[in-house]
């Protein structure tokens, strides 16, 4: 799956869910990807728009962190020098900022985030999971297997093609 599609797994989990974690309802994406033309590039750099800015933030303190930021990546793709800048500049200020390799796994940081757990979790270098996990069996909003739920609106299951 491709970033943006790991990302809308996220963001459609996050609205499902919003109600069992309180502030989640905070959560953004941060649009800086994307191809633009240098004077548009020198104009949003000028309104504000920093490189290296992470994918996702929730501006709500837990776990004992002001904040939550989490760079998604899928596949084989690495974070950049600029977006490891950002992460330590977070993480210098008394936020939590890190690189998650796909959906599943930013479901399970932000969870952890908001059950006060995220220091249990495995993050090496500011990475979660720091080796690659074994692909597994993909759960839905519902907490339901893809494969065998009946709910074909799902967005986790149109973006999986279960």
């Amino acid at each position: 799956m491709s970033e943006s599609n790991e990302q809308q797994v996220v963001f459609e989990w996050a609205s499902w869910n919003a109600n069992k974690y309180p502030g989640l309802e905070t959560m953004y994406h941060i649009p800086n990807e994307g191809k633009r033309s240098a004077s548009n590039g020198r104009r949003l750099k000028r309104e504000g728009l920093k490189c290296g800015v992470s994918d996702i933030c929730i501006p709500v303190a837990k776990s004992g962190y002001s904040n939550l930021y989490i760079e998604l990546k899928a596949g084989k793709n690495k974070a950049t020098t600029s977006q490891r800048e950002f992460i330590e500049s977070i993480n210098k200020y008394g936020g939590k900022a890190l690189v998650v390799y796909e959906a599943d796994n930013a479901i399970e940081v932000i969870k952890a985030y908001f059950n006060g757990t995220i220091n249990q979790l495995e993050i090496i270098d500011d990475e979660y999971p720091h080796k690659k996990r074994k692909s597994r069996q993909h759960r839905g909003f519902c907490g339901e297997i893809c494969e065998k739920c009946k709910n074909t609106k799902c967005l986790e299951r149109k973006i999986r093609n279960v």
